[in-house]
């Protein structure tokens, strides 16, 4: 059997993103916020399969005077409302920002900087 160096590095790649050392909406599928709460169908291994996963992201994600960020225990949802997921890794919120009057402003962050996929399981 031979192999390219270009298929090579993508078979590389791919065992690194299974392993959770890369973003997780690149092994995830299905992604989806109710709440606090994502869930995503994630690969376990290299072969491909599967697994139901989730996660409450008040365990990783908190807000830091308006601004989403990622933080463990953040509990970003007791002063953040209208929230939704843009594309497959984005978070977006009003958030109450300290500096300015504890007045909602609009805040991100990019989940692929906060969570991973651990062998199909989401994780901080």
């Amino acid at each position: 059997m031979q192999f390219s160096l270009k298929s090579l590095g993508m078979l590389s790649l791919f065992v690194i993103a299974v392993s959770g050392a890369s973003k997780f909406a690149e092994t995830c599928e299905n992604i989806e916020a109710y709440g606090s709460t994502l869930r995503a169908d994630c690969r376990v291994n290299e072969n491909g399969e599967l697994q139901p996963s989730t996660l409450d992201l008040n365990r990783c994600i908190k807000n830091g005077k308006g601004s989403l960020k990622c933080g463990k225990n953040g509990n970003y949802q007791a002063s953040c409302i209208n929230c939704s997921i843009r594309g497959n890794n984005e978070l977006e919120c009003m958030c109450r920002n300290a500096d300015k009057d504890h007045r909602f402003v609009s805040a991100h962050v990019d989940l692929n900087n906060c969570i991973s996929n651990d062998h199909g399981e989401l994780g901080c």
